[in-house]
């Protein structure tokens, strides 16, 4: 797998949450493929809505991810995303992926105070 970067690891009620920078498109799509609705919803609200179909379309998602993809090009070879996952018990899920730090950060930050 392609480098990845921690930006933030925290523990809360014995799950650890991470947002890592990972420069592999193949790993974000997974992740998002993973995405819950709520995760999806949280996204959809960072992202251009004009940009977007109706969330009850069946190319929503399509879309949200082509979003993402858009957004996570540093230049014209190089292409960057955030990924929080959740840890218990040497179990990883793979909750959220962004093409920036502020979003993921505050998914982050709020599964951090649910956990609370």
């Amino acid at each position: 797998m392609p480098q990845q970067e921690i930006f933030m690891d925290e523990e809360a009620n014995g799950k650890r949450i991470r947002v890592l920078k990972t420069y592999d498109p193949a790993f974000a799509r997974e992740v998002f493929q993973s995405m819950d609705e709520a995760a999806l919803g949280s996204l959809r609200l960072t992202l251009e809505q004009e940009a977007l179909p109706d969330p009850g379309s069946p190319d929503f998602a399509e879309a949200v991810w082509q979003e993402v993809e858009d957004s996570a090009r540093e230049d014209w070879n190089a292409v960057s995303y955030f990924v929080v996952t959740e840890e218990t018990k040497g179990e990883t899920t793979l909750l959220f992926v962004s093409a920036d730090w502020p979003s993921a950060g505050a998914f982050a930050e709020k599964r951090l105070q649910a956990l609370a």
